[in-house]
């Protein structure tokens, strides 16, 4: 079909789209929505029927989608994915360059089998608390985390939700679908050569910038001070405190064990509890909500009390810090009946840049001392009433589930392991995978919904209705003709390189999912022109679409490390368009290595 044999609805489609990418550069709507729109707009004026229109809800690929957001969410709500950044502190030196040498290669690892957005956000708080144990910018270590990730989402078909779409769009246009490691033969390449731009160029242009985050006290990095009894009946009694699950809770440390009244003189490792004994550690938040949920120990208010204080009332968490104008200055938590008082639990207490070693209710408060408080809704409301504080957050934490950590490890390699195998289809095991999950309480259901992204679901459904449209009304052929015209005398290598630099730019702003459903159709309708085998030009949309380094915007991982790191736009540019550069160029040398241009 010429341009000139354009029908009315091919022009519509095309309009429709420029429309639709025009509005999701705008940000005046969420790109989901505009997607939805667009979707509507195809059925109101009858380019798509109902039933064609309605398919793209049940397409596998979105199902495969939303079940690896599930499989990744156990993995995070078990701590897996903590365990290993948190166990990393004693590999890593003083520079950024050795926390990047250490790190990235297991961002890279992860990203290849997780969701890149959870590895982000949990490896995120761990870069930022690395930086700050050891006097450096956040702003040298999260634009690498972020372009790691990206790298090592292209080295499996489940690495990023962008495959798997492309996969099953092709599968449907009568191509083979990926298997598992297809990409690892391009993917590990590029991301080896990413970490080493990053170790190197990269980490020479990375700016020196202070975030807010840097300038305040960070949540988890403030050392709490808290008590707390082993109760009667406690699975610990008998346990050496070394082999505890105190001993593995992170940056907590026991200072001392008090026994009928006296400290304990023995070494705390060897040490054998006993029923009555009393423990005073340090630890961040974190853990002070572990150790408040631990079986057998009770923080030492709710133990003297005798009774679970709040019912059945949902307990809420707050951390507040006492005010200049506080009553209880001067005063001990026992002198003041808190709970008599307020109606709430002391659960733990932070002075700034003070180690308090004395009795857990006997220290004395002072103006901008950070108390954790736990109590019902009503009595934290009677707290922010009297004046005395100055509430920094609620504490919506939700405690890893860590003797469950097992069973998610053993899930998602399982599903990797039949996905290797072609056992089945991606989406199948993917969904067997989540509803395994949740049926050996990894996480609870109503958190596997929550964990599905469904502004990225729904923009995957409505620009699937686009594509549809655009190969209905053989848009495709029009597009994949028109760039035939103007680069197919060049050879197909030319015209690969140039998908890849078009998914590439189109990405720099766009939503990846997005231009990679578009571009599949065209991609194989190229290689259909040139009677050659479409794979190569399939992998060159899979690798350009994920290639968005030069802006914040296009990346959902970029996005969130751009106000955390306090990068500007420029930052982006000058560090993620060397390596844009380098990613085509390579791409291009390689894919017709191992994706030779077979003729048909």
């Amino acid at each position: 079909m010429m341009a000139g044999d354009m029908t009315w609805e091919t022009v519509f489609v095309f309009l429709l789209i420029g429309a639709t990418f025009g509005f999701m550069v705008r940000e005046k709507l969420t790109p989901d929505l505009v997607s939805m729109l667009a979707l509507g707009v195809l059925l109101v004026a009858g380019i798509l029927t109902p039933a064609e229109a309605f398919k793209v809800f049940s397409n596998d690929a979105v199902i495969a989608v939303a079940c690896m957001f599930i499989l990744s969410a156990a993995l995070e709500q078990t701590g897996a994915i903590e365990s290993v950044g948190r166990r990393l502190n004693r590999w890593v030196g003083p520079s950024d360059w050795s926390v990047l040498l250490v790190l990235l290669p297991i961002v890279a690892f992860l990203s290849a089998f997780i969701n890149n957005t959870p590895v982000v956000v949990v490896f995120m708080p761990i870069m930022m608390s690395l930086a700050a144990s050891r006097n450096l910018k956040p702003s040298r270590l999260l634009i690498p985390l972020s372009f790691v990730s990206i790298l090592g989402g292209t080295c499996t078909l489940i690495g990023t939700s962008t495959n798997i779409l492309v996969s099953s769009t092709a599968a449907q246009l009568g191509q083979p679908p990926l298997t598992m490691f297809e990409l690892s033969q391009i993917g590990v390449p590029l991301a080896v050569v990413g970490l080493l731009y990053l170790l190197t160029v990269g980490r020479r242009l990375l700016p020196n910038r202070e975030t807010l985050a840097s300038l305040l006290s960070t949540t988890d990095s403030r050392q709490y001070l808290t008590e707390v009894v082993v109760v009667a009946q406690s699975p610990l009694i008998g346990k050496r405190l070394s082999d505890t699950p105190l001993k593995n809770l992170p940056n907590a440390r026991v200072l001392e064990v008090i026994r009928g009244g006296e400290t304990v003189a023995a070494p705390l490792s060897g040490l054998v509890l006993e029923r009555g004994d009393r423990l005073r550690l340090t630890s961040v938040l974190s853990s002070v909500m572990e150790i408040n949920a631990l079986e057998g120990l009770e923080i030492l208010p709710k133990a003297t009390l005798g009774l679970e204080f709040v019912g059945a009332q949902k307990a809420v968490v707050v951390e507040c810090v006492i005010g200049p104008r506080s009553d209880l200055i001067g005063h001990s938590i026992r002198e003041t009946e808190f709970r008599r008082r307020y109606g709430a639990i002391v659960l733990a207490v932070h002075r700034q840049g003070t180690n308090l070693q004395e009795a857990f209710a006997d220290v004395q408060l002072e103006y901008g001392d950070t108390l954790l408080i736990e109590g019902t809704e009503g009595s934290l409301r009677r707290l922010r009433e009297s004046g005395d504080f100055l509430f920094l957050m609620d504490v919506p934490h939700t405690l890893p589930r860590r003797s469950k950590q097992g069973w998610a490890l053993m899930v998602v390699g399982l599903v990797v392991a039949l996905a290797a195998l072609n056992v089945s289809s991606i989406a199948t095991l993917a969904f067997l995978g989540a509803v395994a999950v949740v049926l050996l309480g990894c996480l609870d259901l109503e958190k596997a919904y929550d964990a599905v992204e469904w502004n990225v679901i729904f923009l995957i459904f409505g620009m699937l209705a686009l594509g549809l449209a655009l190969e209905k009304t053989k848009g495709t052929e029009i597009i994949a003709n028109g760039i035939l015209r103007g680069l197919g005398i060049w050879g197909p290598t030319v015209v690969l390189s140039a998908i890849v630099f078009l998914a590439s730019l189109l990405t720099s702003f766009l939503s990846n999912n997005a231009v990679a459903v578009l571009l599949t159709p065209i991609a194989i309708q190229m290689g259909s022109a040139l009677h050659l085998d479409p794979r190569p030009f399939l992998i060159a949309v899979i690798i350009g679409s994920s290639a968005c380094f030069a802006t914040p915007i296009g990346y959902q991982t970029n996005t969130l490390v751009y106000g955390a790191g306090g990068y500007l736009f420029r930052d982006f540019l000058k560090i993620g368009l060397p390596l844009n550069v380098v990613v085509w160029l390579l791409t291009t040398f390689l894919i017709p290595v191992f994706w030779p241009f077979n003729r048909l």
